[in-house]
């Protein structure tokens, strides 16, 4: 069984590989069109696109079937665009390409970049979320970016290599290992990127579309016991491959409040502005992973909780 699992993830590893290959042997423009189109063809079709209808017509029941569709395609559009664009990820960071990515408040980060205090900078996946390490980069804005290790050894080496090559941040893994790193940069005032918008089952329950969804409450534990403030931040793909980044007021925590207690608002405050970041743009969320925990249904068939 071993030996089997071992060579579907090398077949796995040397597709993407074939696949980047391709994408990469384009312009960055070019494969980013390629692979929308691509995407927008075939994704809607594949069997797990089911769960992006599940959770499009849970998280939004007043929108109509058509209007779901759309943004189903457009979805895999833009995630087709994503994958085509891993191909070219260093290319962001050239200063030739810097007219690339936009970024609304730059100052705000700017500023707490020369407090010397460090921070938290979150967001979900949106757009290309791969851009927002880059952004520390960019902003001068030293730390590590978090990040789920992939179930494939040989993917997760190969894009924790890329990640560094490109955005020059310290790679830190979910874990205990990886939040021994995250303390460490905290104590050391520099910033950690996280991209919080993922069930996490054994989070705490916040409300998400006035929903039910588990939620980590690690960036709010942070913010709580080493004072430093959560920076929201959303990616928008403004066209093709270029990208605006808008930084929001943080969040912090509230001096001499229960830590549990602010922790539990904290998380609850990011639910809502990933809620509204994803009712303003909902076909650039990734609606593909099972977000909520299952709801029950009352007599009359509506959701209850």
């Amino acid at each position: 069984m071993a030996r089997k699992g071992k060579l579907i993830h090398l077949l796995e590893y040397a597709a993407l590989k074939a696949a980047l290959g391709f994408f990469g042997a384009m312009s960055l423009d070019r494969a980013s069109d390629m692979g929308g189109r691509i995407a927008r063809r075939i994704g809607p079709r594949l069997p797990f696109t089911e769960t992006a209808r599940e959770n499009i017509a849970l998280a939004m029941p007043e929108l109509s079937g058509s209007e779901r569709e759309k943004i189903v395609a457009d979805m895999w559009e833009n995630l087709g665009r994503t994958i085509a664009e891993y191909a070219h990820l260093p290319v962001f960071a050239r200063p030739e390409e810097r007219h690339r990515i936009e970024v609304v408040h730059a100052e705000m980060l700017r500023a707490l970049a020369a407090s010397g205090n460090g921070g938290i900078f979150v967001s979900g996946h949106f757009a290309n979320w791969e851009i927002l390490p880059l952004v520390m980069q960019l902003e001068g804005l030293e730390g590590g970016g978090v990040y789920r290790h992939a179930n494939n050894p040989y993917v997760n080496d190969w894009m924790v290599t890329l990640r560094e090559r490109a955005t020059q941040v310290v790679q830190v893994p979910k874990g205990p290992q990886g939040a021994r790193t995250l303390v460490k940069l905290l104590r050391e005032d520099k910033f950690i990127a996280m991209l919080v918008d993922q069930k996490m089952n054994d989070g705490v329950e916040a409300k998400l579309f006035g929903l039910r969804a588990m939620t980590t409450p690690a960036p709010a534990g942070l913010a709580v016991r080493y004072n430093v403030p959560i920076v929201p931040a959303c990616v928008e793909r403004v066209k093709g491959a270029s990208f605006r980044i808008t930084v929001y007021n943080p969040i912090t925590a509230k001096p001499g409040a229960d830590p549990v207690e602010d922790t539990l608002r904290m998380t609850q405050e990011l639910n809502d502005f990933l809620e509204a970041r994803i009712r303003e743009r909902p076909h650039e969320w990734l609606w593909l992973h099972s977000r909520w925990t299952k709801q029950k249904k009352t007599r009359r068939g509506r959701l209850a909780g």
